[in-house]
């Protein structure tokens, strides 16, 4: 086993923020990522209602290939079949694809639907705005690059909660350009009202449940680290601004098979772009005396 020692966390640090940008990826591509990556964790889901909204029109002036799955084929027949069904008000029962492909610049999107009427009206202008988003934003940075570069985007979706009371849909958006870039967006439904939770809505009010999930956070961070060398977060790292400090009421989250929540980061957000997408499952005795009642373990 390597030594584990600073230098060498501090240089595998080094090797993956200094990897270089290609050349033909301007300046406004870059921002176009970034701005949308900003949006995704702080708008989507406090203003979801005005974003369907705004965006909508927004994705309207591109000219999207959208390739409709037909509800005859049989594939899609038996892929529906599979499809967990929400309580007794809705059910995922179509689908539409963006495909498009220009060279070295892909794009594969999948967009799922909610079924069940104005209870998961909410649920799906989301889904559609949050798709049509990136769907427009690959557009704009395509006609940019043209047949130059490599640029390849994919949007995949899993069910990751489906019980009594919750059902939650899961995005990851891979972005591989010289190098990749995974994020998450995760919508999750109160099954009796057909509403969209936000991470607030699983707490009592005055809970400072940011500060009890934060702590839990930090010490699992410490636990991984401690317990395996080429795990690292950034949660004493010498540049102070780079380090977790509280957890954003905004972050991605599920409740996973066992009722315990889960946090999700995006790459790059807690920790060094090669650890990916991380995961904190917060246990059941840490949120027990917080939690609303049938929403968590």
């Amino acid at each position: 086993m390597k030594e584990n020692t600073p230098d060498r966390v501090k240089l595998m640090k080094q090797e993956y923020e200094q990897i270089p940008v290609p050349d033909e990826l301007s300046f406004r591509v870059r921002a176009a990522i970034a701005r949308a990556k900003r949006e995704k964790k702080e708008k989507y889901v406090m203003r979801i209602r005005k974003a369907a909204k705004t965006l909508g029109a927004t994705a309207a002036a591109f000219m999207l290939t959208v390739v409709a799955l037909a509800n005859s084929s049989q594939n899609i027949a038996q892929a529906m079949e599979q499809l967990p069904v929400l309580g007794a008000i809705t059910k995922v029962v179509t689908f539409r694809t963006y495909e498009d492909e220009r060279g070295n610049v892909s794009a594969h999107v999948d967009v799922p639907q909610i079924e069940g009427g104005d209870e998961v009206r909410a649920v799906n202008d989301a889904i559609e705005a949050y798709t049509d988003t990136i769907i427009a934003r690959y557009e704009a940075d395509a006609a940019i690059m043209g047949d130059e570069g490599h640029y390849d985007l994919n949007v995949s979706h899993t069910v990751v909660t489906d019980n009594e009371r919750l059902f939650a849909i899961r995005f990851d958006e891979t972005l591989v350009m010289n190098s990749g870039n995974e994020s998450v967006m995760i919508y999750n439904v109160d099954k009796s009202t057909g509403s969209i939770l936000t991470l607030a809505d699983l707490f009592l009010p005055d809970s400072d449940y940011i500060a009890v999930l934060t702590e839990n956070i930090k010490e699992q961070m410490q636990a991984r680290m401690d317990a395996d060398e080429n795990v690292h977060y950034w949660l004493h790292d010498e540049i102070e601004a780079m380090n977790f400090k509280e957890l954003s009421p905004d972050v991605a989250f599920y409740v996973n098979a066992e009722g315990e929540l889960v946090i999700v980061f995006n790459e790059g957000d807690v920790a060094p772009m090669y650890m990916g997408v991380v995961e904190f499952a917060i246990p059941a005795e840490v949120t027990a005396a917080i939690a609303q009642p049938g929403l968590l373990k």
